[in-house]
């Protein structure tokens, strides 16, 4: 197939063009992996590549629900694709969606904005994908393995999830990956009422089966952790002063946890844990952030025997070796709540 050469200026026409070659041919050499265009999400099933572009999709209308817009290296970079390839796909996206968001301008980035190569949430956002989205999809990109002949059954346990609104923390997320402040309203299961607070945050951290940020707050004047599921609302201030995340001392401190087989398991039990959990010489070391150590101590389901430094507490077949530095580390973090 031929095609003439067309001016600079009908760019948008020719990429259109080029996404129609790429419906009816396919180079056995060249490894870059095109797009093909589509009318509808239920087209992709039946294309070649289909669920690997419907997860990139997918992925795009997380980030402009949760985060409010996209960068197209980080997507590029996210699947390890071209710039070209990642082009495409907001494309299609943009092709696809009700809403889509604006073309970018030429031109430098402005000042203070989101840089080079960002798409921005339109203010009416419909997503493109029907299904409630959940944070483990924004986080993780699910591509399915392709093997119609094989059965394999995964069951997973729904648990009752802490829901997430994504207005209310769109602008939280978004301060938490551009380093800047946020105000937000907030209920503390400490508190009877809501309260308003001003945070910086700098990261977010999955444990204990919630989402939580960790953030500054200005009230306080030190670093805590805010669940996302109480968070009612969140708005911009970008004219306030961030706080860089490198004075997070309890985030940049680590302390390694040595965890061992309990102590009233028999000779052949305490075998079978070791190997359960990898144990090297019936120790395993986890080393883990200062500010992370309640959340792994409550998912080993052994927050209250370290606490009270007591081995009859625990009701799994572990323990601590080094257990009073652990419970002394422990109760200072607790101490500064």
């Amino acid at each position: 197939m031929q095609i003439d050469e067309a001016p600079a200026q009908h760019a948008e026409r020719d990429l259109d063009v080029f996404l129609r070659i790429c419906l009816t041919t396919h180079h056995p050499n060249i490894k870059t992996e095109y797009t093909m265009s589509v009318k509808s999400l239920s087209e992709l099933e039946s294309l070649r590549g289909g669920a690997a572009l419907k997860a990139r999709l997918k992925h795009v209308d997380d980030r402009l629900k949760w985060f409010g817009f996209l960068r197209l290296a980080d997507h590029a970079s996210k699947f390890g694709i071209s710039d070209v390839q990642a082009k495409i796909d907001i494309k299609t996206y943009r092709y696809l969606s009700a809403t889509p968001p604006p073309e970018r301008k030429p031109g430098p980035a402005a000042a203070g904005g989101l840089g080079a190569g960002a798409y921005v949430r339109p203010e009416k956002f419909v997503p493109v994908f029907d299904a409630p989205g959940t944070m483990d999809e924004l986080w993780l990109a699910r591509f399915p393995d392709a093997r119609p002949g094989e059965l394999l059954t995964l069951e997973l346990l729904s648990a009752p999830e802490h829901r997430i609104e994504p207005d209310d923390v769109r602008a939280l997320l978004a301060a938490t990956e551009l380093r800047a402040s946020c105000r937000l309203k907030y209920q503390s299961m400490t508190s009877t009422e809501a309260s308003e607070r001003i945070v910086c945050p700098h990261a977010v951290v999955k444990a204990s089966g919630r989402y939580h940020v960790r953030a500054f707050d200005f009230a306080r004047k030190r670093f805590i952790d805010f669940s996302l599921s109480r968070v009612s609302s969140s708005d911009p201030l970008p004219d306030h002063d961030p706080v860089p995340a490198t004075l997070d001392d309890d985030w940049h401190k680590t302390i390694e946890v040595e965890f061992m087989p309990h102590p009233r398991l028999s000779q052949t039990q305490r075998a079978t844990i070791a190997r359960e959990y990898g144990m090297q010489q019936g120790l395993l070391v986890v080393t883990v952030r200062r500010a992370m150590l309640f959340y792994l101590l409550d998912e080993m389901r052994l927050l209250k025997a370290i606490r009270q430094q007591v081995t009859d507490l625990a009701d799994v077949p572990i323990w601590v070796k080094n257990v009073k530095h652990v419970a002394d580390e422990l109760a200072s973090m607790e101490g500064e709540t």
